[in-house]
C-alpha cells in the first residue's frame, strides 16, 4: 500500500451502490466479505467495516486501534496489519462502540490465517486455556490452533501418545467429550513432528451449592479446642469464609480445607478455636460462594463455652416405684450432662453390674450431644428384687443422685391350707396361710352337698364369728427378705357330723385366689376308700395307655429323603412339596417277578434291604444283567409300603441321568414292592475312598500320609485289607451296611417253581460305563466304549473329576425340582471307569445305629451335612442340597474323612453352626476348592452358587480330556439301549399299520436321542453308530496348592 490521501475511498470503487444499500438500514458489513482468508508472512492489508454508527474492531475480545470516517452518513473503520506473521492469525471482528450499540450489539467477524513457518501452532495466552474444566458431560474445545488452515493435526494422549479422534477446526480446535487428562497436538511440517503446548482437561462437579455445618461439641469448657467443620457436597470449586466472635475482636485462625475422606464430591473446611475462652461463646458462620455459577449459600452454628462441667437430672421420679412380680418392668431416667458422665445403678448402696445377674439388664443411649438415657429393664420381675435404688451420674467436675424404693407388688395366693383335727373332742381347725402385697384379704365360705359343689358352681354360705360353733382368728406379719405380707386365718369347727367342702379365698387388688378343702367325721366310710383305690387304678392304666402310645408313635419310620417342589412362595422361604402318591406311575415299568433272580443282600436296615439280582429280558442287546433290587422288610407298616412306592413314582418321573441311580423297573403287583435298580459293583464312594486311599497317597509322599492319618478314617493296620480289596472283587463290595443274613428274604409269592435264589452272574450288558475289572488281567473288549478313567490309581484329578460328576448329577435333579436331603458319600457309588451315580440308600442302612444319623423326633437326621435352614427352620431346597455338596467336597479331599471331627454331636455342635463355624481346608484340597466350600457354606442361602454354577467351577479345574471323555460317554448313554433311557423315549404309534413298541425285535426299532430336559419329540430318526474318539491319557498326578 502507498501513501494516499484518502486511504480508505479510495478502495470503495463500489461506494455508491453500497451507501445506496445501506440507506436507512443498521446493518455491518465488512471487506473483504469472506468469512476467512490466507495471508502471506510480512504482507500488510486492511480489513474495511461499514455501518451506521461509530464502529470498534476487536480480536480475541481485546479492542484493536484503527481509523474511522463518516461520509454521507456511512461509517468507515480501517483496520490495516502491517508485517503481518503467525501471531496475527486470529479472529477479527467489527461491532459498535459501547456508547451507541443496540442491545445487543451486532457484530461482523473474519477469521485471517497467516502462515508461519516458525510459529505452527498458535501460543497458549491464558491459563484458562492451559486448563480446560467441563460441567458435567458436556463437550469441551482443545484449542490446538493452527496458522495455517492446510495443516494435518492429530490429539494425542500425553502419557501414553494414543491418538484420539475428534472432530478438528483449525480455528477453534479439537471439540469433543474428553475424559479427566492431558493432551497435546501434533502436526508433521517438512517431515518434522511439530507438539502443541500441553492442555489439561478437568471434569468437575458444579451443582447448588448444599452447605451443612457441625461441630465437634457445641458445648465445650474454658480451655478446650472449638471445632468447626463446614461441608459442602455435590460441588468442586467453592470458596468457604468464616465469620466467628474471635475474627469480629481482631483475632482470626486460619481454617483447613479438604477432601472428605472416601468420597470425591465432598470437600469440608475445618475450624478449630484453641483453648476456648468464655467469649468464643457466639454464632459461626460458614459463607460458601460456588466459583463456576457464583452462587453462594451460608449456614452457622451456636457454640457455648462454659466455664466448668455439669450434671442435671431431667427425670423426677416418685419416691416409690410400683413394679408387679412375674412382669418385666422397665425403668428410664434421662440425663443432662457435660462432658460425658459414668452412670451407675446402685441397690441397697452395692453397685449392680450386668455380669452379676442375667435377671436385669442396664441399657444406655445418647439422645443428643448432652442429653443421656439410662434404663434398668427387669425382666420377669421377683419378689426379691424390691428394695432401695439409687442412681449416680458423675463426671469430672460434677455428682448428682436420684433415689427411690422399688416395691413389688405380688397377688394374693393362697400358699397353705391344712386341716388339724382333735379326735377326743371333735373340734376340727383350719389354718388358710395367703402371701401377697398389699396385704391380701381373707374370707371362708362353706357347702354341705359335695356333688353339688363340685359341679354348680361356687359356695354360698360365708363363715364368720356369728355363730357359737365357729370360731375365727386372723393374724397378718410383714416379711422382710420376700418383701410380702404373710397372713394366717383360723378356722375352728366344734363340731362337723357330714363331709363339708370348706373354701378358703384370699384376695388383694392384683388377684384372687382359693383354695379348698374337705372335712369329713373322724369315722370315713369305708366305701370312700374303695372308691379312692379304683380311681387310682384307673388313673395308671390311663397312664400306662398314654406312655405306650407316645413310645410307638416315636418309633422311627422309614420316608424317602428326596423331595420335588411344587410351587415357592414370593419371598422364598416357603415351599410345597408334591405329593409323590399323586404322581403317575406308567405300568410299562412293570417287570415280572420270574424275570428276576435274587442274590447275597448287599445292605439292610430298620426298615428294608437292597440284594443283588439278575434280570432277564430288561435289555434287547444282552438276554440278562446285574441289577440292584430295594425291598421293605416282611414286617413294614403300610405308611412304610407308601414311601416306597412315592420313591418309585418320583424316580420314573425324574428320566434318566448318566450320574444318578437310575430306575430300571419294578414289580409292584402279585407280591411285595420291588424296585429295580443299576447295580454299581464298587460300592459307596466313603469306602471307595478308603479302600483306595493307600494309592493316592504313595502319588503324594509319606508327608501327605501321616496328615491324612489325623483325620482318623483309615488306621494304618488297614491299609493291606484296602489293598486286598482292589484285587479281590467278587465280593463286589457294594455299601459299607451292616450285613442281616440272619433274616429272611421277602417272599415272592408268585414265582415260578424253577425261579430260585442263585448266585448272580455277571452282566454282559455293555453300557458306556462298565468294565468288567480294573484288574490287568481282565479280559478287554473289543467294542466296548470310552470309559471316563481306566486308571487303578486313585489321583487328584479323579477326585476333582468325582466332584464334578456329582455336581452334574444334581443340576439334573435340580432342573426336575427335585431336593435330595442327604447328599453325602455315603449316598454316592462308584461305578466301572470310576463313573458316580447319585442315590438314596436309606433304605438299606442301618439309621438307628449309624453315628452319622441323629435322632430328631420320629425321624433320624444327617445333621453334620445338613444347611443351617434346613437343621433350625426344617426348609429343604436346592441350594440346602448346595450346602451339603460342600460338606461331600470336604469328605472327598480327606478321603473319606468324618465332617466336623473336633465337634461332638451335642448343643456344642448347634451353637458353632449359629455362630458360622466352618470347617477347615483338607489337606489335599487346592486353594480353589476350599474356596467352592466356603461359597457353598454361605450363611445366607440365596448367594450360594447353582449346581449349574458348581458344575462349571468344577469343569474349569478339569483337564480338556476329562470334560471330552465325560460328554462322549454322557452321548453314548442317552444313545444306547440303555433300559432306563429305552423306556423314556416315545414310541413310532404306527408304522406300516404296525405298533412299535420297548418290546418289539432289536431291529425293528428306531429311537430319537432323548435329553434330560428334553419335550415332545414329533420326529422318530435313526442314530448313527457312536463316532470314535481319541484316546487320550488322563494326568494321575496334579499339583495341590497347599495352605
Amino acid at each position: 500500500f502507498g501513501c494516499q490521501r484518502n486511504p480508505i475511498w479510495s478502495h470503495l470503487s463500489p461506494l455508491p451502490g453500497l451507501l445506496e444499500a445501506m440507506s436507512g438500514a443498521s446493518e455491518l458489513h465488512i471487506e473483504p466479505g469472506d468469512s476467512e482468508l490466507v495471508l502471506s508472512l510480512h504482507s500488510t492489508f486492511s480489513l474495511l467495516c461499514y455501518g451506521n454508527g461509530a464502529l470498534l474492531w476487536e480480536r480475541e475480545g481485546q479492542p484493536l486501534t484503527a481509523s474511522l470516517e463518516h461520509r454521507d452518513g456511512v461509517f468507515v473503520s480501517n483496520l490495516t496489519l502491517r508485517n503481518v506473521t503467525g501471531r496475527h492469525t486470529g479472529e477479527y471482528s467489527c461491532t459498535y462502540s459501547p456508547e451507541q450499540a443496540p442491545e445487543p450489539a451486532e457484530r461482523k467477524a473474519i477469521y485471517i490465517y497467516v502462515p508461519d513457518p516458525s510459529l505452527i501452532f498458535l501460543p497458549t495466552m491464558t491459563s484458562e486455556e492451559f486448563f480446560i474444566f467441563i460441567t458435567g458431560y458436556t463437550e469441551a474445545i482443545i484449542p490446538c490452533r493452527v496458522t495455517n488452515p492446510q495443516m494435518q493435526v492429530t490429539l494425542y494422549e500425553k502419557k501414553v501418545e494414543n491418538p484420539i479422534p475428534a472432530a478438528y477446526d483449525p480455528q477453534q480446535g479439537f471439540r469433543g467429550f474428553f475424559d479427566d487428562k492431558t493432551y497435546f497436538c501434533r502436526t508433521i511440517v517438512d517431515d518434522q513432528e511439530v507438539d502443541s503446548d500441553t492442555f489439561y482437561v478437568y471434569r468437575i462437579q458444579v451443582s447448588s451449592v448444599n452447605v451443612s455445618i457441625s461441630a465437634v461439641q457445641t458445648i465445650v469448657r474454658q480451655g478446650e479446642n472449638v471445632t468447626l467443620m463446614c461441608t459442602v457436597s455435590g460441588n468442586e470449586l467453592v470458596n468457604f469464609n468464616w465469620d466467628y466472635p474471635r475474627k469480629q475482636a481482631g483475632k482470626t485462625v486460619e481454617p483447613v480445607t479438604d477432601f472428605l475422606p472416601g468420597s470425591t464430591h465432598e470437600i469440608r473446611s475445618i475450624l478449630i478455636i484453641q483453648n476456648a475462652e468464655l467469649e468464643d461463646s457466639g454464632t459461626y458462620v460458614c459463607n460458601v460462594s460456588e466459583g463456576y455459577h457464583e452462587k453462594t449459600d451460608r449456614k452457622d452454628i451456636t457454640v457455648h463455652v462454659i466455664e466448668h462441667g455439669f450434671v442435671r437430672f431431667h427425670t423426677r421420679l416418685p419416691s416409690t416405684v410400683y413394679a408387679e412380680v412375674h412382669k418385666s418392668r422397665t425403668i428410664q431416667v434421662e440425663v443432662e450432662a457435660y462432658p460425658p458422665p459414668s452412670i451407675v445403678w446402685l441397690k441397697n448402696n452395692k453397685t449392680l453390674t450386668m455380669e452379676s445377674s442375667s435377671e436385669f439388664t442396664i441399657t444406655s443411649r445418647n439422645l443428643s450431644e448432652t442429653r443421656y438415657q439410662t434404663g434398668l429393664v427387669l425382666v420377669r420381675v421377683k419378689q426379691e428384687e424390691g428394695g432401695f435404688y439409687t442412681i449416680r451420674a458423675s463426671n469430672e467436675d460434677d455428682e448428682q443422685e436420684l433415689s427411690f424404693h422399688l416395691q413389688i407388688n405380688v397377688p394374693a395366693k393362697v400358699v397353705d391350707l391344712k386341716e388339724n383335727s382333735s379326735a377326743s373332742s371333735g373340734e376340727q381347725t383350719v389354718t388358710c396361710s395367703a402371701e401377697g402385697m398389699p396385704q391380701p384379704e381373707i374370707s371362708w365360705s362353706t357347702c354341705r352337698d359335695i356333688k353339688w359343689c363340685s359341679t354348680k358352681g361356687q359356695p354360698t354360705r360365708l363363715l364368720g364369728n356369728e355363730s357359737a360353733e365357729i370360731g375365727l382368728r386372723t393374724n397378718a406379719t410383714y416379711h422382710a427378705e420376700l418383701q410380702v405380707y404373710r397372713v394366717n386365718s383360723t378356722l375352728q369347727l366344734h363340731r362337723v357330723d357330714e363331709p363339708l367342702l370348706l373354701r378358703c379365698t384370699v384376695h388383694n387388688f392384683l388377684g384372687t385366689n382359693s383354695q379348698d378343702i374337705t372335712l369329713v367325721p373322724h369315722a370315713l366310710p369305708f366305701k370312700v376308700v374303695i372308691i379312692s383305690v379304683i380311681l387310682a387304678l384307673l388313673v395308671l392304666t390311663v397312664i400306662s395307655l398314654i406312655i405306650l402310645i407316645v413310645l410307638w408313635q416315636k418309633k422311627p419310620r422309614y420316608e424317602i429323603r428326596w423331595k420335588v417342589i411344587e410351587s415357592v412362595s414370593s419371598d422364598g422361604h416357603e415351599y410345597i412339596y408334591v405329593d409323590p402318591m399323586q404322581l403317575p406311575y406308567d405300568s410299562s415299568w412293570e417287570v415280572p417277578r420270574d424275570k428276576l433272580v435274587l442274590g447275597r443282600t448287599l445292605g439292610s436296615g430298620a426298615f428294608g434291604r437292597v440284594v443283588e439280582a439278575t434280570a432277564h429280558g430288561l435289555s434287547h442287546s444282552q438276554s440278562s444283567m446285574k441289577v440292584a433290587v430295594k425291598m421293605l422288610k416282611s414286617t413294614a407298616r403300610s405308611s412304610e409300603k407308601q414311601a416306597l412306592m412315592s420313591e418309585l413314582k418320583i424316580m420314573s418321573h425324574l428320566g434318566p441321568h448318566l450320574n444318578i441311580v437310575n430306575l430300571l423297573g419294578a414289580c409292584t403287583k402279585g407280591g411285595p414292592i420291588y424296585i429295580i435298580t443299576e447295580y454299581c459293583r464298587y460300592g459307596d464312594l466313603v469306602d471307595y475312598l478308603h479302600r483306595n486311599k493307600h494309592t493316592f497317597l504313595q502319588c503324594y509322599g509319606e508327608k501327605a500320609r501321616r496328615e491324612a492319618e489325623l483325620y482318623g478314617n483309615t488306621p494304618k493296620e488297614d491299609h493291606v485289607q484296602s489293598h486286598l480289596s482292589l484285587s479281590v472283587e467278587s465280593d463286589g463290595g457294594y455299601m459299607d451296611m451292616s450285613k442281616d443274613d440272619s433274616l429272611d428274604y421277602v417272599p415272592m409269592s408268585d414265582m415260578k417253581g424253577e425261579v430260585k435264589y442263585a448266585d448272580i452272574e455277571s452282566s454282559n450288558y455293555g453300557t458306556p460305563y462298565e468294565l468288567d475289572s480294573y484288574s490287568p488281567s481282565a479280559p478287554e473288549r473289543t467294542d466296548r466304549v470310552t470309559l471316563i478313567n481306566e486308571s487303578p490309581l486313585l489321583s487328584y484329578m479323579d477326585l476333582v473329576g468325582f466332584s464334578f460328576q456329582v455336581a452334574n448329577g444334581m443340576e439334573f435333579l435340580a432342573s426336575k425340582n427335585c431336593v435330595h436331603r442327604d447328599l453325602a458319600a455315603r449316598n454316592v457309588l462308584i461305578c466301572e471307569g470310576k463313573l458316580v451315580k447319585i442315590c438314596d440308600f436309606g433304605l438299606a442302612r442301618d439309621i438307628m445305629r449309624d453315628s452319622n444319623y441323629i435322632s430328631k423326633g420320629s425321624t433320624f437326621l444327617p445333621l453334620k451335612w445338613m444347611a443351617p435352614e434346613s437343621i433350625f427352620n426344617n426348609l429343604y431346597t436346592t441350594l440346602s442340597d448346595v450346602w451339603s455338596f460342600g460338606i461331600l467336597l470336604w469328605e472327598i479331599f480327606t478321603l473319606g474323612g468324618t465332617p466336623y471331627p473336633e465337634l461332638p454331636m451335642n448343643e456344642q455342635f448347634y451353637n458353632a453352626i449359629k455362630r458360622g463355624y466352618r470347617m477347615s481346608k483338607p489337606t489335599h484340597a487346592s486353594d480353589e476348592i476350599y474356596d467352592i466350600m466356603q461359597k457353598c457354606w454361605e450363611e445366607k442361602f440365596e448367594i450360594r452358587p447353582s449346581f449349574s454354577q458348581l458344575v462349571v467351577l468344577m469343569g474349569n479345574l478339569l483337564v480338556d480330556c476329562y470334560r471330552k471323555r465325560y460328554q462322549q460317554v454322557d452321548e453314548e448313554f442317552m444313545k444306547s439301549d440303555h433300559p432306563a433311557v429305552v423306556r423314556t423315549r416315545p414310541m413310532i404309534p404306527r408304522l406300516n399299520n404296525a405298533r412299535i413298541t420297548a418290546s418289539s425285535p432289536p431291529g425293528s426299532i428306531l429311537y430319537t436321542s432323548v435329553h434330560q430336559n428334553g419335550g415332545e419329540n414329533d420326529y422318530i430318526i435313526p442314530l448313527p453308530d457312536p463316532r470314535p474318539e481319541a484316546i487320550c491319557d488322563l494326568p494321575q498326578e496334579a499339583s495341590i496348592s497347599r495352605a
